[in-house]
């Protein structure tokens, strides 16, 4: 029988990545040489090229030259950083997506209306991070394990890190809620990041395998593998084509296939071509 491959119909770059990319890639043509604070996005594929183009990734204000522009990522940059960067009198690139740009505003919004901040995300992530940097003393809370330590609190604002799960940020917020007298929460899990979650979800259930393509150090495509994996036992999260393994395809007659918002649409297209092969 023949094995049927369904691609989810979000694949390939978010706006965000999208805008964050071309901007890499414009500023390259302009300057030569630029400086980026850490990966752009999360996919080794994308820092290759562009680091081909000229773009260099920097771990460090330092380690600029000041004659180089620095182009600070999608992800979101610390407001120190930016503080830095102006003082040295850099020219700066700005790719952080906008609806991170967002989820800045609406911390320094619910500071501002004297709300203790709490953030739901992976601590150590560059975007919560970027977050955090916004306000004083925000507080970090990746589990409801970890919302139910906290003590309790009068007045509390809360966000979620872009490509949280919405389940997670949900479970969270209900512990806070018994905590809370005075909570406010602002749903910052991003459009995108809510449609390839659901859009995997059905995929998981209705096919015998699922594949779900993008790094590994990529947040919102570990996420996906973990929500595929809780509704299909035959998921495997995969970088590019060279990973797919004929096994997983015997005796099976379809299979989905998913990918997170930092890869590229090409590596895609491989992975299917490759499988097209057991078909």
């Amino acid at each position: 029988m023949a094995l049927k491959i369904t691609v989810a119909g979000a694949v390939g770059f978010c706006a965000g990545v999208q805008a964050a990319v071309k901007k890499a890639r414009e500023s390259a043509r302009k300057y030569g040489r630029v400086a980026m604070l850490g990966d752009i996005v999360h996919n080794e594929k994308v820092v290759s090229e562009l680091s081909q183009l000229g773009v260099e990734v920097v771990k460090n204000l330092d380690q600029i030259d000041p004659s180089v522009p620095v182009l600070f990522r999608s992800h979101g940059t610390p407001a120190n950083i930016w503080t830095d960067a102006r003082q040295r009198g850099l020219t700066i690139i700005d790719a952080t997506c906008p609806l991170v740009r967002q989820i800045h505003s609406e911390a320094l919004m619910l500071a501002a209306e004297g709300r203790q901040l709490i953030i739901i995300g992976d601590k150590n992530h560059e975007e919560v991070e970027g977050i955090a940097s916004q306000v004083d003393n925000p507080i970090i809370v990746s589990t409801p394990q970890e919302a139910e330590d906290l003590p309790l609190l009068k007045k509390v604002g809360v966000v979620a890190q872009s490509t949280q799960m919405m389940e997670n940020v949900s479970a969270i917020v209900s512990v806070l809620a018994t905590k809370v007298a005075d909570l406010r929460f602002i749903n910052t899990i991003c459009r995108p990041t809510r449609q390839r979650q659901q859009q995997i979800r059905e995929l998981a259930l209705n096919n015998d395998v699922m594949l779900v393509v993008g790094s590994k150090n990529s947040a919102n495509t570990r996420r996906l593998a973990e929500i595929a994996r809780k509704l299909n036992a035959e998921t495997h999260h995969i970088e590019d084509a060279g990973q797919v393994d004929s096994t997983w395809f015997k005796d099976k007659t379809s299979v989905g296939i998913a990918a997170g918002a930092s890869t590229p649409v090409e590596v895609v297209e491989e992975v299917v071509k490759k499988i097209t092969k057991f078909a």
